[in-house]
């Protein structure tokens, strides 16, 4: 099979869309799955082994668009991209195309139907603008409902669905009476690439580590609001995100008088987010609940923190359950509660025993989350809707 993934947001880069992507179509190739990949160019050339941990696989090619933007670029709109990746794909001769991106889906379904599309996806997007925007103006009306339409286009119209947990294909057909075939495959992790040997630096206070990016519905600042209950020496670090939200987040810890107790890395290379992760007591995943922090998100730090043997402690919330069995490979805590997140990382600093006991559970489960799993469960659900489409 001949797979294109075409995506707006240019690979390689350091974010978590494009890590994915990335992740995902070298485990495609891996299975001796010919992929092509269609990108913008990246403004800054960031480097694929060191991402990856290893060369690309060769059956993945790599192709960067450069369209001309004209006025588009003053809209800060991908149509130029859209236009001209679409007109690739109609004569690319793949037999299949991925997508994760509901605009690109959107044109691709109206302008180049002929190519089964497969759209990945990771939210209700209407629902998480409605949630990010609680008092909407008349403006904002209107663009939820063109939102709407165009999620409902897309996924009553694909040729399948591919998400991230079932409570979001669950929520899909709830709220789009569609019946689209959907077939579930969580995010990984490349266990060799976690366990390889890395350089840690040795140091006297624990590490209470959470790493990626700082979105409100991460629940960050329920960590920086649990430090002042922690009674165990202990410093929190802070690893990604971006200079406004970093700044925010420090004036949190500065209110609550914290500030000496939390370290703000700032975002690192993909390629060193393991050294962090390997240097860290306990790993921290204080999601809130949101639909996509509740239900739809299958985060790759917690599969990562998993492959490492940390011991986690997350938002107790339905797509949490989704992976971790409670008191076994994690402890689950109420999401929000700053003081149940204290006293559980109390009780683990006080434990190491039980650190090492839920790290070795963790790690061991995590195994059924990899990106080769994840990779073998989208081409069997493509193979099975191209061969037998009814």
């Amino acid at each position: 099979m001949h797979i294109a993934y075409l995506d707006p947001h240019p690979v390689p880069d350091n974010c978590p869309e494009a890590l994915q992507i990335l992740y995902t179509v070298d485990a495609l190739g891996g299975l001796g799955t010919r992929v092509t990949l269609m990108t913008p160019t990246p403004e800054s050339v960031a480097d694929i082994r060191t991402i990856l941990g290893h060369a690309l696989s060769p059956n993945v090619q790599v192709r960067h668009l450069e369209p001309r933007r004209g006025l588009w670029r003053w809209l800060r709109s991908n149509q130029p991209f859209y236009r001209m990746a679409g007109g690739e794909l109609k004569t690319l001769g793949a037999d299949a195309v991925l997508v994760r991106n509901l605009k690109m889906a959107e044109h691709l379904l109206r302008h180049a139907p002929n190519v089964p599309l497969f759209f990945e996806t990771h939210e209700l997007f209407a629902q998480s603008y409605r949630e990010e925007h609680p008092r909407m103006s008349l403006r904002q009306h209107h663009k939820l409902a063109a939102l709407a339409q165009r999620e409902e286009f897309v996924y009553r119209n694909a040729k399948g669905l591919i998400a991230l947990t079932p409570l979001l294909i669950e929520d899909i057909r709830t709220t789009y009476r569609v019946e689209t075939p959907a077939a579930v495959a969580p995010d990984g992790v490349d266990l060799e690439q976690a366990r390889a040997p890395v350089l840690t630096t040795p140091h006297t206070t624990p590490w209470l580590l959470y790493l990626g990016s700082l979105h409100p519905w991460k629940g960050v600042d329920t960590l920086i609001r649990a430090l002042p209950h922690v009674k165990q020496a202990a410093e929190l670090h802070i690893v990604g995100g971006n200079e406004r939200r970093i700044a925010e987040l420090r004036k949190l810890a500065e209110e609550l008088n914290v500030v000496a107790r939390v370290v703000f890395h700032g975002p690192v290379e993909p390629g060193k987010r393991f050294e962090y992760i390997h240097q860290a007591d306990i790993c921290l995943l204080p999601l809130t609940d949101t639909g996509l922090g509740g239900r739809y998100t299958s985060p790759l730090k917690l599969f990562e923190y998993m492959a490492a043997g940390k011991a986690i402690v997350v938002s107790d919330l339905p797509s949490m359950r989704q992976v971790l069995t409670p008191e076994q490979d994690a402890l689950l805590v109420p999401t929000g509660e700053a003081e149940a997140f204290a006293r559980t990382i109390d009780l683990l600093l006080e434990n190491p025993d039980l650190r090492t006991k839920l790290g070795g559970a963790a790690a061991a489960r995590v195994k059924n989350f990899t990106w080769r799993s994840r990779s073998e469960s989208i081409l069997h659900f493509m193979n099975e809707r191209i061969r037998h489409p009814a």
